[in-house]
């Protein structure tokens, strides 16, 4: 499987920028489901959230090992 790095590699050092999540909208939600859909959003936002926040250690440390790893330089991760 290959691997790719969807930022510069000091983006994913630097670590500290937040991301923020913009809410999705459901125009199709009725009135009775307007507690359930804020709940189903909040939970969906946070569960975006983690999944950024996993893919963003998962890059950190492919960026880590090509720096340790003789001849891996991000020249050749970005070709395969």
């Amino acid at each position: 499987g290959q691997f790719f790095v969807m930022m510069s590699p000091q983006e994913v050092l630097q670590g500290g920028a937040q991301r923020s999540i913009a809410p999705r909208a459901h125009p199709y939600s009725s009135k009775s489901e307007a507690p359930r859909a804020t709940r189903d959003e909040k939970r969906r936002a946070q569960h975006n959230e983690v999944e950024r926040r996993r893919r963003d250690k998962i890059n950190n440390w492919i960026v880590q090992l090509s720096k340790i790893i003789p001849d891996c330089s991000m020249e050749n991760t970005k070709s395969g």
